[in-house]
């Protein structure tokens, strides 16, 4: 699943992708990575040379056939080009063809809690990613080498702190650190190609870049992003079954094996430590966690789809109210925590599925599809014991190519073992909601999305909460 320190800014993102976007990027509800994009096209695969900087599952889908030569997406007036501030006199280009680009995207959220949860009122934050990429060979190095690097800040406040909900309502204001102004390296994540079907990777892994489920996507839009681009629930966005054993950004080794330049299998050993803000101190001195995952992309009926299936298992310690990266623990519980008994080891399995049910046969990119997310795990340590989430997504409307919208429903099943420990200091139910979302593009390079979640928090003393917000995403 999750096959994958600002000194590196300067390096930009994945060369063999920056020259070559479509001229029209679409809008998006999140993006499948590495997807046959059309009913009637062959993937093409790549000469070791010409691997893309993601092909282990970096930080954008992968291409599966050439883009158009003539095609730069610095070019252009403010309506046209995917750049705010286009090629910089030419030297993003010249970048490019040196292996080196660089992506600056900046979100800003405001959302508010209009009924129940913890409390009403409206929040204003935003998140700011620097995305970089090397291609080694570009670069005059060596053949299959690739550098990529997410650095990250946050500012100001969200609702995820008066939500009440166990899955946090906006899952990119939780990086790098929740309810406070940071920067930090997520991301530093070094490949080496070994072929044309094999790949090792290293480094500081950003779990949620490295996320497989993209709702249909396929574009290389670096605006498309998990959080920020279509869904923010955290249920909605990733799944939270994994939440107990996975870090956000962790120091992780491993190796994918290829078919037709994109990731088919993937085994990743992490440090279970979470290291956002952190360095790389003390590596996997509270044990290791293993990753075993699974990418099947399928054809059926001539539109693509995606059946991601897989598993975590980590040896460390856990109480049932440790803090989770994913999950927000609710501070009564958090408090009581050290009171708990250690439990050794955590696993869970999960699929996630998503099949494309229309795809426009003059812009494969316009596709409108069903996805879901399901998950089973041990139930103690793990809060979750289960998950159940399914939705649909489109993108490119009539008359509006670059919008895009979803759909979803997401239920978070609570373990026995945590409800009745949560029960004598904060009684727990069984979370779920829904999310709507559209996506409005300005042009190619800014969006605003209007967003409302209406979900049931697993706090029983919560009432049912209201959660309306708008996004305003730029690309410079």
């Amino acid at each position: 699943m999750f096959s994958s320190s600002i000194t590196l800014l300067v390096l930009t993102h994945a060369l063999s992708q920056i020259p070559k976007p479509p001229a029209d990027p679409p809008a998006q509800a999140e993006q499948l990575p590495a997807i046959a994009p059309g009913p009637k096209t062959e993937p093409v695969a790549a000469p070791l040379q010409e691997i893309p900087a993601d092909a282990a599952g970096l930080e954008r889908p992968l291409e599966m056939e050439p883009l158009p030569a003539q095609v730069n997406p610095f070019e252009g007036d403010f309506w046209t080009r995917q750049y705010i501030l286009g090629d910089w006199g030419g030297a993003r280009t010249g970048l490019a063809e040196r292996g080196l680009s660089f992506d600056f995207l900046a979100t800003q959220f405001y959302q508010g809690v209009a009924s129940g949860g913890r409390q009403q009122a409206w929040e204003y934050g935003g998140k700011i990613d620097y995305l970089g990429n090397m291609d080694g060979h570009k670069l005059g190095l060596w053949q299959g080498f690739f550098v990529n690097m997410h650095a990250e800040t946050r500012f100001g406040t969200s609702v995820n702190n008066i939500d009440g909900l166990l899955a946090p309502s906006n899952i990119a204001m939780m990086f790098p650190e929740p309810d406070t102004s940071i920067t930090a390296i997520t991301g530093l994540k070094f490949v080496q190609a070994l072929s044309e079907n094999f790949v090792l990777f290293m480094g500081k892994l950003n779990t949620l870049d490295e996320y497989p489920l993209r709702y249909g996507m396929f574009n290389p839009n670096p605006m498309d992003r998990p959080g920020l681009s279509g869904f923010m629930n955290t249920s909605l966005v990733f799944n939270p079954i994994v939440g107990r054993t996975l870090p956000y950004s962790g120091a992780g080794v491993g190796g994918a094996v290829l078919m037709n330049g994109a990731p088919v299998f993937s085994l990743t050993v992490f440090d279970p430590q979470e290291r956002a803000a952190e360095g790389m101190q003390n590596l996997f001195a509270e044990g290791m966690t293993i990753v075993p995952d699974f990418i099947w992309r399928t054809n059926l009926f001539d539109r693509p789809g995606l059946v991601n299936i897989g598993g975590t298992y980590s040896s460390r310690k856990y109480r049932s109210f440790d803090p989770a990266a994913y999950l927000a623990i609710p501070l009564p519980l958090l408090i009581y925590d050290r009171q708990l008994p250690y439990e050794t080891g955590s696993w869970c399995l999960y699929t996630n599925l998503y099949q494309s049910i229309w795809v426009d046969s003059s812009e494969p990119g316009h596709n409108w599809g069903v996805f879901g997310q399901f998950g089973l795990s041990d139930g103690n340590p793990n809060p979750i014991a289960y998950t159940c989430n399914v939705g649909a997504a489109a993108r490119g409307m009539l008359g509006r190519k670059l919008d895009s919208m979803g759909a979803g429903f997401f239920y978070v099943g609570l373990s026995d073992e945590y409800k009745a420990l949560a029960s004598p200091i904060l009684p727990q139910q069984n979370e779920c909601g829904v999310e709507l979302f559209y996506n409005y593009a300005i042009s190619p390079s800014s969006r605003f999305t209007t967003d409302l979640q209406i979900a049931t928090p697993s706090t029983q003393r919560f009432e049912t909460v209201i959660i309306p917000g708008i996004r305003l995403e730029l690309l410079f």
